[in-house]
């Protein structure tokens, strides 16, 4: 791989993806134990609170004879208006990677702004732990999760049904953008589903249209969940923000229609059997996807969670030198 960030995955070949996935698998089965990251100190520096990314990443980093330095952003001297751009040719100075968790819900596209800055300016390789375009990161363990599931192959003949889901709170946009960005390069079976008024970003839907046709694989759109749920092996539930609504519209439309946003047992009784559900946490439970799913026995959610562990080395065993 010669990219040498890891921000959006518009900007990898499928063969880059696949190649990563390798990698990621080889080092959890322990066929790949070399301590790549040996003597190199890396900085994780997010403003937006973390669960999985954060020790997932700082576990990775050990994992691989390194050190993961965590960063709050309230810490530094951004909380008294010192800019990004030094604060990124600084860091750069001292660390051999940044790992970065940056973005405004109420300013869409700032986040990516943020962390292009920082690739341009700190010198060393950045990568994107969630910003309000992409979760490249979260995405690779879907794939791996996936692979481990069907196939490696197999997997990407199966239907995936990525579906907005009810949350009280806005969230990012940035993993159904980069399912959508690696599913069309991979050529998977994609079906988005969320009600009207929460289409995603036009330049996302227009990338995969595009990749979609190279690559073979479908990618479809709804606005019915019970519909896209027929057929479906993979139900995955996140919720996102609309980029049409102001806030107060976008929750008082929320409220009225959550009901139909909540996945439960009823939608696994139209798909495949054999099923899966899929969620990249948190969620709360009884939002936007009933207990029952997942904590029942189709809930891959925590093998989900894990393979976060393993991508992330395979990423920055990749970009770190």
């Amino acid at each position: 791989m010669t990219t040498q960030h890891f921000l959006d995955l518009r900007n990898f070949s499928s063969q880059q993806l696949e190649q990563l996935l390798t990698l990621a698998a080889d080092m959890k089965s322990g066929k790949n134990r070399e301590k790549y990251l040996q003597d190199k100190t890396l900085g994780l520096l997010f403003s937006v609170a973390s669960t999985r990314t954060r020790i997932s990443f700082q576990a990775a980093a050990r994992q691989l004879g390194g050190h993961a330095e965590f960063l709050s952003a309230a810490d530094l001297q951004l909380s008294n208006h010192e800019s990004l751009l030094d604060t990124a040719s600084v860091m750069g100075r001292y660390l051999d990677a940044i790992i970065i968790r940056m973005y405004d819900m109420s300013r869409y596209g700032e986040g990516r702004k943020s962390l292009q800055l920082f690739a341009e300016h700190a010198g060393v390789p950045i990568v994107n732990a969630l910003d309000d375009q992409d979760h490249p990161c979260q995405v690779m363990a879907d794939l791996l999760t996936m692979q481990e599931k069907f196939g490696a192959q197999d997997y990407k003949k199966k239907k995936v049904v990525f579906t907005w889901g009810f949350s009280e709170r806005q969230k990012s946009l940035g993993v159904p953008h980069s399912l959508m960005t690696a599913g069309s390069l991979l050529g998977m079976n994609l079906t988005f589903c969320y009600p009207e008024g929460w289409d995603l970003d036009p330049q996302y839907v227009e990338f995969a249209k595009e990749q979609i046709e190279k690559s073979g694989g479908t990618l479809n759109f709804s606005h019915d969940l019970m519909e896209a749920s027929q057929g479906a092996d993979v139900i995955y539930m996140k919720n996102w923000k609309s980029l049409r609504f102001s806030k107060d519209e976008e929750q008082k439309i929320k409220q009225e229609i959550r009901a139909d946003w909540c996945v439960s047992p009823r939608h696994f009784e139209v798909a495949n059997p054999g099923a899966v559900y899929m969620d990249c946490l948190p969620t709360v439970r009884g939002e936007g996807v009933a207990a029952e799913v997942l904590d029942g026995p189709q809930s891959i959610v925590y093998d989900e969670a894990e393979n976060r562990l393993h991508v992330q080395k395979a990423i920055l065993a990749t970009l770190v030198k």
